[in-house]
Parts: structure tokens; C-alpha cells; sequence
């Protein structure tokens, strides 16, 4: 049997793709008896939800009648060391890598445009003044990064400094371990929780036109041209023009964060119910879903 972190579980139930639209009816069966809450979020979320509590309820079934294929990572010239290959499952939840944070940095949108040289000579740099090492050693923070940054590429390249404080460079740093519900579960404080988000949501997206709007929130990572093409295509060539540029990514911002909450209620409830603390699923499976061991793992399976 085999073991997943929750940042890999989380990966795993976004990159695989199923061969079924989740209807309302599946999301009431198989995910939470809410159809306020379906009607809230959008398919890719929905998609979600219904993958990571079928892999949580038996990965070996939802591989027979859901799964259709996931390919492999490729590197997407998005991060510093990031760059694709498969995911790993480990055989035991004592291996060493299983509590190693998971820490990342992105490569700026300015320097992927420039090219894949940019991108190669940007990971270089990064790595050559070990910036990964040392910000997670504390001995510097992201403000000496975006200094340094600051110091050579706006010149080199013609690019626009990044702001002081700016999250655009280090992103996520999940704890990567099996271990991610706490012993006990209120689920009645947990409706509540659901229902005070869905107030808020209906609250500030009470109309055709702005439900619709909710649910592409994910614009707000686009460009204002690009975010300017598709409402126009989802409404009209003025809408933005009468409406305001920054008060649709405001209401871009406030969907993410309540619909984020929301999904968050609902692990936790998937997470409990289906006891993950507990799980463990089976290595041929997940070989088949595109991953493999890890290398300690095997290491450590080759000695005993």
C-alpha cells in the first residue's frame, strides 16, 4: 500500500481528468447535499470536490468508471524548480520526505515572455545564489529577492520592477504530510461556517450578471486586455467601460475568497468523513494515475 502527501493528493485530484460531467445530482450523491452550493461554484471546482473524495473513497473504483488518462508534467517554464516529471507516492508515512515543506518560486510573467533562454538563465541565477536555501533558512527574505531582482533585470530586459512586499515571487508552502484533519470533527459548527459563506456570496452576487461574473474569477492572474476580451464576449464591448476595471477584479477577489472558504468547509467534511489520516491506496493504481515511488522510498524498500 502507498501514501500521499496532501499537497500531492490536492495535485493528483486536479490534474486527473475524468470522463463524466459532474451534474447536480452526482455532486448531491457523492459530495454534499447542497445544491446552493453547486449552483456557487463553478465546474473546475466542482471537479475537484468530486475527484478528491472519490480518490479518498476508493481510488481502485472512481480509476474503473471515472478516470480518463493524466499525462505527465510537463515544465511549464512557471517556477524556479518545478519542472514537470511524474509525482511521487511514498510506502511509508515515515518517510523523510512526507514532512519536508514544500517550497517554491515563481518565474515572473516578464521573463517567461522573453523566452526559454530568459527562463533557463533566470533558474541560474536563482540557484546560484542559493535563494531557495536561504530563504528557508530565514536568512534572507522575499524583499532581498525583489531587491536583487530589481538590481538586474528591469535593465537587462526592459521590464517593470516588482513592488516591495509583493507576493509575486514565492508562492505556497504547504506541510507536506498524510496527516491533515484534526481528531475531531463539529460538523454542526461546520454548517454554520457554509451557511454564513453562502450569505456573504448570495449577498454580493445576487443577479444573473454577477453570478456569472463569480464564476470567472480565475481573469484575476490575466492581463486587463485579456480580461477585457472575455466579458465583453460574456456581455458587452462597454461593460467594463460603465462598470469599472477595478471594481470587477474586486469582485473577482471577494468570489475567490468566498468560494475558497467554501470548498475548505467541504474538505473538511470529505477529509472526515472519509477518515484520510487513515488512508491508503494501492500502488498499481496510482502508478496507472502517472505516479511513481519515491526514491527514498525504494532505497529504504531495496535495504530492509
Amino acid at each position: 500500500m502507498a501514501f500521499l502527501t496532501k499537497y500531492n493528493l490536492s495535485q493528483l485530484s486536479q490534474k486527473l481528468e475524468i470522463n463524466v460531467d459532474v451534474s447536480l445530482e452526482m455532486f448531491l450523491q457523492h459530495i454534499y447535499n447542497d445544491p446552493e452550493i453547486y449552483s456557487i461554484l463553478n465546474k473546475r471546482e466542482v471537479e475537484y470536490l468530486f475527484k478528491y473524495k472519490m480518490l479518498l473513497e476508493d481510488e481502485e473504483t472512481f480509476a474503473i468508471e471515472y478516470y480518463n488518462e493524466v499525462p505527465e508534467k510537463e515544465d511549464t517554464k512557471s517556477y524556479v524548480f518545478n519542472k514537470g516529471g511524474k509525482m511521487k507516492y511514498h510506502l511509508s508515512p515515515s518517510c523523510k520526505l512526507i514532512t519536508k515543506d514544500y517550497l517554491d518560486f515563481n518565474i515572473p510573467d516578464e521573463i517567461k515572455s522573453i523566452g526559454d533562454a530568459a527562463v533557463q538563465e533566470y533558474r541560474e541565477w536563482f540557484n546560484s545564489n542559493k535563494f531557495g536555501d536561504r530563504f528557508r533558512s530565514k536568512e534572507i527574505d522575499k524583499n532581498t529577492i525583489i531587491a536583487l531582482f530589481n538590481t538586474k533585470y528591469p535593465k537587462k530586459y526592459g521590464i517593470n520592477p516588482i513592488e516591495d512586499n509583493s507576493n509575486l515571487l514565492v508562492i505556497e508552502q504547504p506541510n507536506s504530510t498524510i496527516r491533515t484533519v484534526a481528531h475531531s470533527y463539529d460538523s454542526e459548527k461546520n454548517k454554520r461556517e457554509l451557511n454564513k459563506l453562502k450569505y456573504d456570496w448570495q449577498r454580493n452576487f445576487p443577479c444573473r450578471v454577477t453570478k456569472t461574473m463569480a464564476k470567472f474569477k480565475h481573469l484575476l492572474t490575466k492581463t486587463d486586455d485579456e480580461i477585457k476580451a472575455k466579458i465583453s464576449e460574456l456581455f458587452s464591448s462597454v461593460f467594463i467601460e460603465n462598470y469599472g476595471m477595478e471594481k470587477l477584479k474586486y469582485k473577482f477577489q471577494l468570489s475567490k475568497e468566498l468560494t475558497n472558504g467554501i470548498i475548505t468547509l467541504i474538505l473538511d467534511h470529505i477529509k472526515w468523513t472519509y477518515d484520510i489520516n487513515d488512508k491508503r491506496f494501492d500502488n498499481k493504481t496510482l502508478e496507472k494515475f502517472g505516479l511513481e515511488c519515491c526514491l527514498s522510498c525504494l532505497k529504504e524498500a531495496k535495504n530492509n
